[in-house]
């Protein structure tokens, strides 16, 4: 770990609540200038909760992470003002729930649009800026990156894009100075999830709504997640291993945030025909053998 912060100012994306809040306030207490964006200045209860009872000071900033002109402004006017760019934690994104008949395509833009193309432009324009201190790049992935799960199939592709890309670029921006990671959490008690509106999804389902009652109801059996699904997490418990990435010596590629999603995605990158994922996530469309409710 690194003894002291590094001089420079740490960007975290999505920070008016969960992780990005977590994670901007986790990061202030340990010391890093943290300048914490939100999408807008007026949704940003979760971050003012955290703030007011850690007594955490961070710069709230609004940033749009899809306005792509804004991006390098944005990014030059927080090193200018404290003294450098050492990293960019991007939290900022969008998920979802619905059928893949009903989920229209403006559904599946806005959603990479916010999880890939906002990370991708944003790491884009930091980059002279990392490159010149050695700096670095996390972002918030999910094990819906590594395993596709029915009915999030926007959500899982945009993760999956995500991860193409930062695979991809990793070993090129380590050989530049700087570290880029992903960090992947299992399923999430977020406010976010909470809000799903399952009953209009239900009513909206269609041929599929048999199929979508069986996956809520295996859900809920067993306390929201499903079998086979690592234990839910708290948007603090990523932040903390977020914070553990940043204050790596030598920051690794790709993060678990929890032993059981580590033991998933293992699974899930030996499974070469995709049987063994197939006969998991197709386990939570049927009946629930009354066994395996907990």
């Amino acid at each position: 770990m690194t003894a002291n912060p590094p001089i420079g100012a740490v960007i975290v994306t999505g920070s008016g609540s969960g992780v990005g809040a977590s994670t901007a306030v986790a990061l202030a207490a340990r010391g890093y200038r943290v300048v914490a964006s939100v999408h807008s200045l007026d949704r940003v209860a979760g971050l003012d909760e955290l703030v007011a009872r850690t007594g955490a000071e961070v710069d709230v900033a609004e940033l749009d992470v899809t306005d792509e002109e804004s991006l390098p402004g944005f990014v030059d006017g927080v090193a200018a003002r404290h003294g450098g760019l050492h990293a960019i934690v991007s939290s900022a994104g969008v998920t979802g729930v619905d059928t893949f008949e009903r989920e229209d395509l403006a559904s599946y833009r806005r959603t990479f649009d916010v999880n890939v193309f906002g990370p991708v432009a944003l790491l884009k324009a930091a980059l002279p800026h990392l490159r010149a201190g050695g700096g670095r790049f996390v972002a918030v992935g999910s094990v819906a990156g590594a395993l596709g799960l029915p009915f999030q199939e926007a959500y899982c592709g945009s993760k999956f894009a995500l991860e193409g890309v930062l695979e991809g670029f990793a070993p090129v921006a380590r050989r530049l100075g700087v570290a880029v990671s992903i960090v992947e959490p299992g399923p999430l008690s977020t406010d976010a999830v909470r809000r799903t509106d399952w009953a209009r999804l239900f009513a909206e389902a269609g041929p599929y709504e048999k199929l979508l009652r069986r996956y809520f109801d295996n859900a809920a059996a067993r306390g929201g997640t499903l079998p086979g699904l690592p234990a839910t997490q708290t948007a603090a418990d990523v932040a903390a291993a977020i914070v553990d990435v940043l204050a790596a010596e030598d920051p690794p590629a790709r993060v678990q945030t929890a032993a059981d999603t580590r033991a998933l995605v293992a699974r899930k990158l030996a499974d070469a025909d995709g049987a063994a994922v197939a006969e998991l996530t197709g386990a939570w469309l049927d009946p629930l053998p009354p066994h395996a409710v907990q």
